[in-house]
């Protein structure tokens, strides 16, 4: 799976996670932490589409190296927001 597929597939995660989290009754301070994740998570995601983009539209195109480091950090940041999320569920579930 290549990164821009790996960062596809853990947003899409998250939206599950934050879904099933939509639907289940949460204290004030974890609603306000999943709200916050996924502005986070959607705020990278415009960043990703973004880097997507310019790379593909521009003539020369981005500097790998630059492009990989951006899209691993992408992967880093929704990985440590899924976390998030499944202590949240878990929190959430017990």
């Amino acid at each position: 799976m290549d990164k821009l597929e790996q960062i596809v597939h853990l947003v899409g995660e998250a939206l599950e996670k934050a879904r099933i989290l939509s639907t289940i009754p949460l204290d004030a301070a974890s609603r306000a932490k999943a709200a916050e994740l996924m502005k986070e998570a959607k705020q990278s995601y415009e960043k990703m589409e973004a880097l997507n983009q310019a790379s593909q539209s521009n003539g020369k195109g981005l500097d790998k190296a630059a492009l990989d480091a951006a899209l691993d950090e992408l992967i880093a940041t929704f990985k440590g927001a899924n976390q998030k999320l499944d202590e949240l569920l878990a929190k959430a579930r017990s």
